[in-house]
């Protein structure tokens, strides 16, 4: 039997602006399913709320994808939405220094998920009759920083392909885009370095930014919502930067 409530996947939602969205979409009463690599985190995500399903799984895997989609339709009876918000960053690093496997991983990542999720999914969702897509981008992509170049490539080929997914699936599927800048997650140090220079650090990435302060999960989960919900019934291959201002 289909379950009256929207039913959700959120990749990575065990931590960040994942587990901000997870919240977002239980507190508004949808069924959420959470990918996760992260057991602990998952069960814990899980455990606040009984609309909330973990499944341990690495959504760069195609057979993750499909277990996902084969509980929601037998737990649920349905599936509306897919959030892929799953991503790495990585230490600021000039490219000559990379090495080629963390490239390798940081494409595995950010873009492969996305990829896998609409080839297991979008079938569905065209028999159903509709569906959406939201892809978290980022401000790496509008506005790179030095030192994160195929970091904001990965997230350039997000956009992209959830543009061109836009026109190849419309009308029935939406897909949409979230660019955050920098936001007050575990990513955060990352991105700015963990070391004596991380306050003056600090002070020069909220100077770009003209609402002077980072992206808060909540910034993103509302705006997850929004895209995701009927509000937003005729948007669709749109870049939504949720970035304080740092983009204009």
């Amino acid at each position: 039997m289909s379950s009256k409530k929207p039913v959700v996947i959120v990749t990575g939602g065990a931590d960040g602006f994942g587990s901000a969205i997870v919240d977002r979409f239980s507190s508004e009463g949808c069924n959420v399913l959470v990918i996760d690599v992260n057991k602990e985190k998952g069960d814990t995500q899980a455990s606040k709320d009984q609309n909330v399903r973990f499944i341990h799984g690495d959504v760069t895997l195609r057979k993750t994808w499909e277990q996902t989609l084969e509980l929601a339709q037998q737990e649920f009876g349905r599936l509306d939405t897919v959030v892929n918000n799953a991503a790495i960053c990585y230490d600021p690093s000039p490219v000559h220094t990379l090495d080629i496997s963390l490239y390798d991983k940081v494409f595995n990542i950010n873009v492969k998920p996305i990829f896998l999720s609409v080839q297991v999914i979008a079938p569905y969702m065209l028999e159903c009759g509709s569906g959406v897509f939201v892809n978290i981008s980022s401000t790496g992509y509008t506005r790179p920083r030095s030192g994160f170049a195929f970091y904001n490539a990965s997230k350039a080929a997000v956009t992209t392909a959830t543009r061109t997914m836009a026109l190849e699936y419309a009308p029935i599927i939406r897909f949409n885009c979230i660019a955050p800048t920098v936001g007050n997650t575990t990513m955060l140090l990352r991105s700015i370095g963990g070391d004596d220079e991380t306050a003056q650090k600090m002070k020069k990435l909220l100077s770009v930014i003209p609402m002077g302060r980072v992206t808060e999960p909540a910034d993103v989960s509302n705006a997850v919502w929004y895209l995701a919900s009927d509000q937003s019934s005729f948007i669709t291959g749109t870049l939504l930067e949720v970035d304080g201002g740092r983009g204009v």
